[in-house]
């Protein structure tokens, strides 16, 4: 059996982020729970498959207001100080999955985007 790409692609996790509180936390003025402006916003390191001209996966994303998104591609910061802050925001990204992928309640798509992203990052849910 092969190893899975890293590039993962899948529109509908990338909806999953519409409405969602920002993860990335990273700036004064964060707009955390307000939803209005969040998006998934993409690994900006080759190891996760960021190149030249290419977004990293869909995996390796996580819910971000438009402030906190702006930080992590443009902001001063140190590239150390935006990948561990990503890296942050990433491990509780995952809980969310997770919380999705278990809950039947859900819009069919929603936890089938879910479900697939963990299932790719091989990371285990309660329901199969």
């Amino acid at each position: 059996m092969s190893k899975p790409s890293k590039i993962y692609r899948d529109s509908n996790l990338l909806t999953l982020a519409q409405g969602e509180k920002c993860l990335l936390r990273a700036v004064k003025g964060c707009l955390e729970d307000e939803g209005t402006t969040t998006v998934a916003a993409h690994s900006n390191w080759g190891q996760d498959g960021k190149g030249k001209s290419l977004k990293a996966s869909d995996a390796k994303s996580v819910w971000s207001c438009y402030r906190c998104h702006s930080w992590l591609d443009q902001g001063m910061a140190t590239n150390e100080k935006k990948q561990q802050t990503f890296d942050q925001a990433f491990e509780q990204q995952i809980e969310e999955w997770v919380k999705i992928a278990e809950n039947i309640c859900l819009k069919p798509w929603k936890v089938k985007a879910a479900r697939d992203v963990l299932d790719h990052l091989g990371v285990s849910y309660g329901i199969r």
